[in-house]
């Protein structure tokens, strides 16, 4: 047994032994921070020290409820910004579905926006009539480019003039004076493509003119019809053209080729009107062969709408689905495609003139919505709501106007109506009203919000 033994409360002690150093621990230098990391690191603690004793420093003066208000007002800001930014992902993802469903509603031709009881009655100061020179007969056609910077109008004097919506003056004239190698007698016609690159004209030859709707400069001549042409439209969005001709066939065009496509036949008598949508499809009028065709162009097939008893003279698409038809014995009619016969008749729509209807001149659409315009020589162009899925028409209002009523257009986005008056019919001389004008009427609609 050794007689060594420790005493309670005292170190063993550490014998070393020669040459060697014992390490002490140097607590200090533990908790000291590491310098050799650069200065960064030294700066950083001691911000966050700083920080830590600011807040330690301001949670001591505050109240609990005071720091709790305080938490609370911190968490609401950090939700507002969240919200905020969750907001403007859902409105810019609101907008695209949005757009999308419009534009698969309308290619469907489903779309409708009911507008018609927001429309009010202008007064005599919403409407003006634009009268040129050049124009000194009666005009017979007009149109107004997508964007609703220009509009186009044509006469019986073989004149084409461009005028400037925003500067409400006429930018150019075609003539048939300055123009007799492609202009030959009355202006039968004028459409312009979508995007406003290509101008087209038919006149009293069997020819169609292709102009640059900037510069009035002549691109190109389109010959194949056997007749005077008497409509021209271009599938939105395309550089597709239709023509109608009195020979009786529907033609298509292709402008970015600048070639002749496909003739289509079936009407017996003169084709008296011609529209079209995005589809591949075009609707004709045929006159006093009393149907209305729709033309399907890829099926190449077509279907025939047996209208009522006289001349049917225009036709105008309300949509891909519905369409309205004007005839000589003075009947509106709204059709379905799905029908043969029509959903909705007015008879006598601009009344009677020694127990004989009005004709109706003219027809305008404000495409996928509830309202369209009618025009004849009954000295008012009336708008009409149409309601109840397309089997009642109601008229809304009259803008008077003295004399025929030839060609009406709505500007895409329905604040204003265009149409080419004068004191004659656009195909003839059968009637005169004498104390009329020959004018481009310009109607400003006031619509409620």
């Amino acid at each position: 047994m050794s007689s060594s033994f420790f005493l309670k409360g005292k170190s063993r002690q550490v014998h070393k032994r020669k040459g060697e150093k014992i390490k002490k621990k140097n607590p200090k230098r533990q908790n000291a921070p590491n310098l050799e990391n650069g200065q960064e690191s030294s700066e950083s603690d001691l911000d966050i020290k700083k920080f830590s004793d600011a807040e330690e420093s301001e949670s001591d003066n505050e109240t609990a409820e005071q720091k709790k208000l305080r938490l609370a007002k911190k968490y609401l800001e950090e939700i507002e910004k969240e919200e905020a930014k969750r907001a403007e992902l859902k409105e810019v993802d609101d907008a695209v579905e949005k757009r999308l469903q419009k534009d698969y509603l309308e290619q469907k031709g489903k779309l409708k926006v009911e507008v018609a009881d927001n429309y009010i009655a202008p007064t005599d100061s919403d409407c003006r009539l634009i009268r040129a020179r050049e124009h000194r007969l009666t005009l017979t056609c007009v149109c107004i480019t997508n964007d609703v910077q220009f509009v186009f109008s044509g006469s019986k004097c073989g004149t084409i003039i461009k005028w400037g919506i925003k500067d409400k003056r006429k930018l150019g004239c075609l003539a048939y004076k300055t123009h007799s190698n492609y202009i030959k007698g009355s202006i039968t016609s004028v459409a312009v493509s979508t995007d406003s690159k290509f101008l087209v004209s038919s006149d009293q030859s069997s020819n169609i003119q292709v102009w640059d709707p900037n510069t009035l400069k002549h691109v190109h001549t389109f010959k194949g019809h056997k007749d005077t042409v008497t409509g021209l439209v271009f599938r939105k969005n395309t550089h597709d053209l239709y023509s109608a001709s009195k020979d009786r066939s529907v033609k298509i065009w292709s402008l970015d080729e600048m070639a002749y496509v496909e003739t289509l036949f079936g009407h017996q008598t003169p084709i008296m009107s011609i529209d079209a949508l995005s589809r591949e499809r075009a609707i004709t009028a045929g006159g006093r062969d009393t149907t209305v065709r729709i033309w399907k162009i890829v099926e190449e097939s077509q279907l025939i709408f047996n209208g009522p008893v006289g001349s049917l003279d225009e036709v105008k698409l309300l949509d891909e689905e519905h369409f309205v038809s004007g005839s000589d014995n003075g009947s509106l009619c709204i059709w379905s495609v799905l029908k043969k016969k029509p959903l909705c008749t007015v008879t006598e729509a601009h009344g009677a003139e020694n127990d004989v209807p009005r004709w109706i001149t003219s027809l305008a659409t404000l495409l996928n919505s509830d309202v369209f315009a009618s025009g004849s020589y009954d000295n008012n162009i009336r708008l009409w709501k149409v309601c109840d899925a397309y089997r009642k028409i109601l008229p809304l209002f009259t803008i008077e106007m003295k004399g025929f009523v030839n060609c009406m257009q709505f500007s895409s986005d329905g604040n204003m109506l265009y149409a080419a008056v004068g004191q004659e019919h656009k195909s003839g001389r059968w009637f005169k009203s004498g104390d009329s004008k020959n004018g481009l009427l310009v109607v400003n609609f006031k619509i409620k919000s």
